[in-house]
């Protein structure tokens, strides 16, 4: 093997490889950006001494609100420092994507406190496949998985308005999730402390769940309450 190509080899750690498999001590090899090798005996033209450390491919965060972080600081290094190579985003049921001209200013002066609203941004997409485009152009550190946000597509269909949808409304609803999904979203977030979210109730939710299943999607609720309802939503 060319000594360029051996690349570095960090000596002796334990390698907790994700697969369920139990822990083990060996040396694992880096080429390229990639694991290369894990073994024993391995040498290359540069070594970390890895003895007493745990090293992994890598962690999901499975609740981040990255969404416009990995697109203004896509060296991302509050994550990368962590350890994190994957962050799922979307979360609590409020997003930039789907969104039209109308609920785009809204969902921005909304989550300012979340994700900051930066002046100078271009917001140059509406739809989920857009979104994820963007990212992918961009290349932050990490690699990323979108939510399809519950509130979103009811700001979409109904408004902020304190009411169960149409039955034209839930059909919208369900059009532009299942548009989200087959554009490379993983799922959907509902966020029940949040307008409009909050004004869902439970057979809605169960009729758009019926589109995330049949796309082999997984739902992630936020509960309806942090105080005196707080049992009665985790229940």
């Amino acid at each position: 093997m060319p000594e360029a190509a051996r690349g570095e080899v960090f000596k002796g750690a334990t390698v907790v490889d994700g697969t369920g498999a139990e822990r083990y001590r060996a040396d694992v090899r880096i080429a390229d950006g990639l694991i290369a090798e894990i073994g024993t005996g391995l040498h290359g033209p540069s070594t970390v001494d890895a003895d007493g450390l745990v090293l992994a491919p890598g962690f999901i965060d499975m609740h981040a609100h990255s969404d416009l972080a990995l697109l203004l600081e896509p060296e991302h290094p509050a994550k990368v420092t962590q350890g994190v190579t994957c962050e799922v985003l979307g979360q609590d049921g409020l997003s930039y994507a789907p969104v039209d001209d109308t609920t785009l200013p809204a969902l921005r002066r909304q989550l300012a406190g979340w994700n900051g609203d930066p002046a100078d941004f271009d917001w140059d997409w509406h739809d989920v496949a857009g979104y994820l485009d963007r990212i992918d152009r961009t290349r932050p550190a990490v690699n990323a998985c979108y939510l399809v946000p519950h509130g979103s597509l009811r700001m979409l269909a109904t408004g902020w308005q304190n009411r169960a949808p149409t039955p034209a409304e839930l059909d919208r609803m369900r059009e532009e999730l299942a548009k989200g999904l087959l554009d490379g979203a993983v799922g959907m977030s509902s966020g029940l402390s949040y307008t409009p979210g909050m004004y869902a109730d439970t057979a809605e939710l169960v009729e758009l769940c019926t589109v995330v299943a049949a796309y082999g999607g997984f739902h992630a609720p936020h509960q309806r309450s942090y105080g005196r309802g707080a049992l009665e939503g985790y229940a």
